[in-house]
């Protein structure tokens, strides 16, 4: 009994636990580099979606949307240039992280999608200039919706085949646009 059947589970339950102490302990050290690289690549794309600006303070405002999970005023030069916003959407993969540029005229910079878990060849398609440039037209004073052939500025030509992935970055970036609009009044 004990060659058949103990012997072989206590390795085996040793196996377990010097795997998962290895695995715990390597995740102490390196927790910290990852959110200090992570840290670093948020910083990276708010200057890459405002461009103007050189610097950014952290603000917070009530009644904002629970998909805008940071907002942050862009300065150039000490003279406000305009707002980005960290947006969390749900796509066909999952959660999708959004950087949302919007300048002090209160229209879309830019957008960088972050980690996604969107199907490669057809939902991450969402990533491509030719979609997201759609959205620089767009104001806080539009209504974002999805349409098979753009014809104004609110309008967001549909991706064949990723509906949900392309809905997902409209709703988040709508998101956004509501935020800033609440944030300066509609002004």
């Amino acid at each position: 009994m004990w060659n058949s059947i103990l012997k072989p589970t206590l390795v085996l339950a040793l196996v377990c636990a010097v795997v998962a102490g290895s695995l715990a302990f390597v995740n102490d050290i390196t927790q910290d580099i990852i959110s200090q690289r992570t840290m670093e690549e948020q910083v990276q794309f708010r200057k890459e979606v405002l461009r103007e600006a050189d610097s950014f303070v952290e603000i917070e405002i009530e009644g904002a949307s629970d998909k805008v999970v940071g907002i942050y005023e862009g300065y150039s030069k000490d003279i406000l240039a305009g707002y980005v916003l960290d947006v969390v959407t749900n796509g066909y993969g999952g959660a999708m992280s959004l950087t949302v540029g919007v300048d002090i005229e209160g229209k879309v910079t830019s957008i960088i999608i972050g980690d996604n878990n969107e199907t490669p060849g057809l939902g991450l398609k969402v990533t491509e200039p030719e979609f997201l440039g759609q959205f620089n037209e767009a104001t806080v004073h539009d209504t974002l919706t999805i349409v098979s052939n753009k014809k104004a500025a609110n309008e967001i030509q549909g991706i064949s085949g990723a509906t949900k992935s392309a809905n997902a970055v409209v709703d988040g970036v709508q998101a956004a646009l509501d935020t800033v609009n609440m944030l300066t009044g509609g002004n």
